[in-house]
């Protein structure tokens, strides 16, 4: 059992640095590709079963435990019971030993020394004085007896009374366990649903970005050969980052106009190519102060529900390394009715 305390004591505490907080605002498939969000969930399925079997395990314990705390507090109040009945006994003994001694050298006209000195013979004073020692031997001896059998009930009331502290001791114990594997327990399955959640999400996306492309291939409205269009060398990226890069572009140039997209995703592409800017896509879009879909809420807005195919197309084509050729050269662009110059496309002029 005690092996068992400490070895249920140290799976708590891991437990318990190993729990955090799961975010419901935490943008899942923008940090998190569908590979790891699967050996998460798996990770956490793993965690949670095991969890599960601590929990079986500990339980079983405590039902044994309380079993045994039972038995004993039956055994408690039995010794109790025995060493009232000793204590009777024993003065039931002692009051009788003195009523046969008071009646000996009181009553009547007869005492010990009498029965003694009475003697006819040399035998029979021999014969009166081994009877008088004999029943004081027999007062003393009985006396004697009553008193270990006190002796020996108290001790085991005693021992019985530590065993029955050091067991509520151990389901105290047992208790604070179970509780912290039920509250591990609750934060596991909640991480859980999370995780799943994410999942679910990021294969959706990348199931919509894999569609955008085949359309792209079967498509001959955008292709290479485009008088619009210029090709420059493909960037490779996660599926991650293609979801985080469409749903930008869709907050910053809608979902239907695919040179607006487009001029968008140059841009961006742009500064990704260019020592004055991060070198990530992600280090691109959340640079200080640059895209405000970034701070005002809408670009989680798109990412919660999931960008359009048309954005997740033209997502595709600029990593894949399609560029409008009228902004090839601009790295900024504001709304239309700012009256900045430079070149409009859409809703947007470039410079």
């Amino acid at each position: 059992m005690k092996k068992k305390l400490k070895a249920l004591s140290r799976t708590c505490l891991a437990l318990a640095c190993a729990i955090t907080v799961f975010s419901a605002d935490t943008v899942i498939y923008a940090t998190d590709s569908v590979e790891s969000l699967e050996k998460q969930t798996s990770n956490l399925e793993d965690k949670l079963n095991s969890l599960n079997q601590d929990l079986d395990a500990l339980s079983s314990d405590i039902s044994e435990l309380a079993s045994k705390i039972e038995d004993t507090d039956a055994s408690v109040k039995k010794a109790e019971l025995d060493l009232a009945a000793a204590r009777v006994n024993e003065e039931m003994q002692y009051d009788a030993m003195k009523k046969r001694i008071k009646y000996m050298y009181e009553a009547g006209n007869t005492s010990l020394l009498e029965i003694i000195f009475s003697s006819q013979s040399m035998g029979e004073f021999l014969n009166n004085t081994e009877f008088v020692r004999n029943v004081t031997e027999y007062d003393r001896e009985k006396l004697k007896e009553l008193q270990e059998v006190h002796q020996n009930v108290k001790a085991k009331e005693v021992s019985l009374k530590e065993e029955q502290e050091k067991l509520q001791k151990m389901k105290t114990q047992l208790d604070d366990q179970k509780e912290a594997l039920n509250s591990a327990i609750s934060s596991t399955s909640s991480e859980l649903a999370s995780s799943s959640d994410a999942l679910a999400k990021a294969k959706e996306a990348r199931a919509a970005a894999e569609d955008a492309l085949k359309e792209k291939e079967q498509s001959q409205q955008h292709s290479s050969g485009s008088s619009g269009n210029i090709i420059v060398p493909p960037t490779t990226a996660e599926t991650n980052d293609l979801v985080l890069f469409a749903a930008l572009l869709q907050c910053e140039a809608g979902s239907s106009d695919y040179d607006a997209l487009l001029a968008v995703a140059t841009v961006v592409m742009n500064r990704v190519e260019s020592n004055r800017y991060p070198n990530t896509l992600y280090g691109v879009i959340y640079q200080k102060g640059q895209f405000s879909p970034t701070w005002n809420g809408s670009l989680n807005r798109v990412l919660n529900k999931g960008p359009a195919s048309l954005c997740y197309q033209v997502a595709q084509d600029a990593l894949g390394g399609a560029r409008l050729a009228a902004v090839k050269d601009c790295y900024s662009f504001r709304a239309s009715w700012s009256g900045h110059a430079g070149v409009l496309v859409g809703g947007n002029v470039f410079f």
